[in-house]
């Protein structure tokens, strides 16, 4: 509900602020804005899902969870808290219900499967999200470019934040794995 919200708020400022920056005030010419914008804004939603759709259709094992190009160094991780990413992190929405795998908090902890999982999942959406974030920037292949990178740039945010969060919880969530394969480990001798 959140993303529709947003979605749609930033759909009309674009609307605006592009009404407002060409001069032609007639109901008209908003009207028109506003059909662009929608149907920008639903390409990108569009270029987003086929996106999110190819990449989990790539081998599993390309975003198992240890890969090390899905490693966050220590500069980015203090980034993140600089950013005071805990502080926002939870109004960014999270949408499992597409993948069947939650990610909006860690259900078990000891766990190396569902460690895995949740660590596959991340570097996943991770790869979806940024994957998107770029291709949003295909709407400036289409006429009234103008509008187009509001819609790719408001898209290049949206993409972002949520890659920002996973990528934030991916150090902890990679120290509890190797702690429960270690505990899996020593229980199996």
């Amino acid at each position: 509900m959140a993303y529709i919200i947003i979605i749609s708020l930033s759909a009309l400022l674009i609307t605006l602020g592009c009404f407002l920056f060409e001069g032609i005030y007639t109901l008209a010419a908003f009207l028109l804005l506003l059909l662009t914008t929608l149907f920008e804004v639903a390409t990108v939603i569009a270029i987003d899902g086929v996106f999110a759709f190819l990449i989990r259709r790539l081998p599993q094992k390309w975003f198992a969870p240890m890969r090390r190009i899905f490693a966050v160094g220590e500069r980015e991780a203090r980034l993140y808290r600089r950013l005071g990413l805990q502080k926002w992190k939870r109004f960014v929405p999270e949408l499992g219900c597409f993948t069947g795998f939650h990610k909006d908090r860690l259900r078990d902890s000891k766990s190396s499967a569902y460690l895995g999982r949740f660590l596959l999942e991340s570097n996943y959406g991770v790869a979806g999200h940024i994957a998107g974030a770029v291709g949003g920037f295909l709407l400036l292949l289409l006429p009234k470019r103008g509008i187009g990178v509001f819609v790719a740039l408001v898209n290049l945010v949206l993409n972002l934040m949520p890659t920002a969060v996973l990528r934030a919880n991916t150090p902890a969530l990679r120290r509890l794995y190797e702690r429960s394969l270690a505990r899996e480990a020593r229980e199996h001798q």
